[in-house]
């Protein structure tokens, strides 16, 4: 029997790994085997760690989106079938990654229709960055944001709870206005609305049908490029450390030094032998997305941190860097270790593009 696949995209920083975990759980509990295929365009990825601690069954695919490093995801696919064969794989693509349709969904289907299904492509789109900031055509950004909801088949509508009712409408027509033939569900990790229609969707014999929407490869690499993409991997030692604390003052020493529209995503992830806490920041929003056991980490120390922000990459590592040695400073710890790096992401460059 052929195993599903479901593409859950969006932008950075709307809460995709939020709800795949929901997702996951949910389909857990109904007694369905579930895997996840994590990507990311470098390494140490907080996504990884934050589903592990959750107890799923995690591949990564990194140094590249899912179209560019299109033959790592079915390798990680495939692997995923033969050690714990899921009822469906959940894949979550690089948050400025779009053209999925025509780069993922369509080489799945033409070239391993026997092996896995393909759900319709879940698109999530932030509504609170919709209304703060819309979808400005003339924005290189925001060409990729437009472009991800002109390919999405299940529009769904995160972070309910931080709008109105009426703002929530007016994201509603602005998504109408740019894909008049998609669903759209508004979603509340709050209260779980709309979960179920996700569900639905997912569980269903639906397959992804949409046709591939034309973009324009420059606008989309000077999109990617605006970014620098910071990844750091931070061990030490503590009696009782606050993560909370730690986490928190570390993103907020990065957000200090830059415009709140410039952050696309920052998160870090602290685990030890007592815990395991995820916090992130988007624009001027800091938000705990998930704890599991105490509050505080105890003994041996991983910190690991992931910045996608509107600056130069060299300046960017400066700042994190400074950022975590004034926090641990503060809390009188000491680093025993660290390994980062921060780029720019290369332009695009599709294993296959099938229209």
């Amino acid at each position: 029997m052929a195993t599903r696949i479901v593409i859950i995209g969006g932008f950075l920083g709307a809460g995709k790994t939020t709800i795949i975990n929901r997702i996951a759980k949910a389909l857990h509990q109904d007694g369905k085997n579930v895997a996840l295929i994590t990507n990311d365009q470098g390494e140490a990825l907080v996504d990884t760690q934050y589903c592990a601690a959750q107890g799923m069954q995690v591949a990564e695919v990194q140094r590249g989106c899912f179209c560019c490093r299109f033959d790592d995801f079915m390798f990680s696919a495939r692997s995923l079938v033969g050690r714990h064969s899921p009822d469906y794989i959940l894949a979550e693509p690089v948050g400025s990654c779009t053209d999925l349709l025509a780069t993922v969904v369509a080489p799945l289907k033409v070239l391993y229709p026997r092996e896995f299904t393909v759900a319709p492509l879940i698109i999530l789109v932030d509504a609170e960055r919709a209304i703060g900031a819309g979808f400005d055509s003339d924005s290189i950004g925001d060409y990729l944001r437009r472009h991800q909801i002109q390919e999405g088949e299940l529009i769904v509508l995160s972070k309910m709870d931080k709008v109105t009712g009426e703002e929530l409408e007016q994201v509603r027509d602005i998504v109408g206005e740019i894909n008049p033939t998609a669903e759209v569900v508004p979603h509340s990790s709050m209260t779980g609305r709309g979960l179920d229609h996700i569900l639905r969707v997912i569980g269903s014999d639906q397959v992804s049908g949409r046709t591939p929407v034309h973009v324009d490869y420059d606008i989309y690499a000077q999109a990617e490029a605006e970014l620098g993409w910071y990844n750091g991997t931070y061990r030490f030692h503590a009696h009782r450390a606050d993560s909370y604390d730690l986490a928190t003052k570390v993103l907020r020493g990065v957000a200090a030094q830059y415009q709140p529209d410039d952050i696309a995503h920052a998160k870090v992830m602290l685990t030890s032998e007592s815990n395991a806490v995820k916090i992130s920041a988007v624009l001027s929003s800091i938000t705990v997305d998930s704890v599991k056991g105490s509050r505080y980490s105890e003994g041996n120390v991983t910190m690991t941190v992931n910045a996608r922000i509107v600056s130069s990459p060299e300046v960017l590592q400066t700042v994190v860097r400074n950022s975590v040695q004034k926090t641990m400073e503060g809390s009188s710890l000491s680093l025993e270790g660290f390994e980062d790096e921060c780029f720019s992401p290369s332009r695009p460059n599709p294993t296959h593009r099938m229209t």
